[in-house]
């Protein structure tokens, strides 16, 4: 019998603004209750513009009722792409920073923000190496592990370090068009399971378009690559079992270039996505973030299907635990 995910809440959870888009989602660790969730995302004019700053909503589950609202800007940068993170006291949240110069130049940088209640943030901390984009990152023992992108070089590297003092290369070129044959790796997410294997979904803009699903064991100096066949932007992805994981994106039906935020179950052992629901949405659409408590699986996520303008949704849906077997 097919698998799939039935739809039980979907609710905007943004305030009516130019664009909003670019999310994540975690548990929140603050709530002893455990009744919220905290979602961010970018607000910005469009797209692009070099304006962005940060939205976090601390979201009630039942309702999806927003009960606080706190904003991160910094002057004259445009802060794109929040991911969130906990090390098992601090609450963690990355992003990628733009400014534009005068002289029309663009400088770029990794910023970290962290909280220990949830209810105020740090100042800003810089990390990493300029002009690598480390997308997301998550904790396996006292450390942080990510991969960083280079556009102009085609290649992806692992990072390893605390992103809240400063990120360090790993293993340089872990995936790149010179080696692999298939350009442009990009965004990627990344996990660790009990025994401290590693999995990641990877993105790719370039040839065939096509995401990658890599392994690796401890000290995660070697991968292994396997090609999924499609495209899937904004990678998301929870473990449910041993080898099974939901995969969340952007889908792409090249033909009629129609955009959407599909959702996937992804079997390790034989390398199979099986679609399980196509979340509503259209146009500028995806960069998911997922939470699965119990039989449900929470979705942040952002779409253009209502109005035409990127809004922030919230989704709910069912049938995790069929999944699992």
């Amino acid at each position: 019998m097919k698998k799939k995910l039935n739809l039980v809440n979907l609710m905007r959870i943004s305030k009516p603004a130019a664009h909003s888009a670019f999310t994540d989602l975690i548990k929140n660790p603050f709530d002893e209750g455990g009744q919220t969730l905290l979602c961010c995302y970018r607000l910005a004019t469009n797209h692009v513009s070099a304006d962005g700053f940060l939205v976090i909503l601390t979201v009630e589950k039942k309702t999806f009722r927003v009960l606080r609202k706190m904003t991160i800007r910094e002057n004259n940068a445009d802060l794109r792409d929040p991911k969130f993170s906990f090390d098992g006291t601090r609450l963690i949240l990355t992003t990628y920073a733009k400014t534009y110069l005068a002289t029309g130049k663009m400088v770029t940088k990794m910023l970290t923000y962290f909280s220990t209640t949830g209810q105020s943030w740090s100042g800003k901390n810089s990390f990493g190496k300029s002009g690598w984009w480390l997308w997301n990152h998550e904790w396996f023992g006292f450390e942080a592990y990510g991969f960083a992108y280079n556009r102009p070089s085609n290649t992806l590297s692992l990072y390893k370090g605390d992103p809240t003092r400063t990120m360090r290369p790993h293993k340089e070129d872990v995936f790149n068009l010179k080696k692999q044959g298939k350009g442009y790796p990009n965004e990627s997410t990344i996990l660790f399971d009990d025994d401290g294997n590693a999995s990641v979904f990877l993105r790719r803009d370039a040839d065939t378009f096509s995401a990658q699903f890599g392994t690796s064991k401890p000290p995660f100096t070697k991968w292994k690559w396997h090609d999924l066949g499609i495209y899937i932007g904004g990678p998301a992805a929870v473990a449910i079992s041993r080898n099974r994981f939901i995969v969340a994106g952007r889908h792409v039906k090249w033909e009629t270039r129609e955009f959407s935020t599909k959702i996937w179950l992804f079997n390790s052992d034989s390398k199979k996505l099986e679609e399980l629901h196509t979340l509503p949405s259209s146009k500028d659409t995806s960069y998911p973030g997922l939470v699965v408590e119990n039989d449900r699986l929470y979705v942040s996520y952002y779409s253009c299907h209502v109005d035409n303008e990127a809004r922030v949704y919230m989704a709910c849906l069912s049938g995790v635990t069929e999944l699992t077997h």
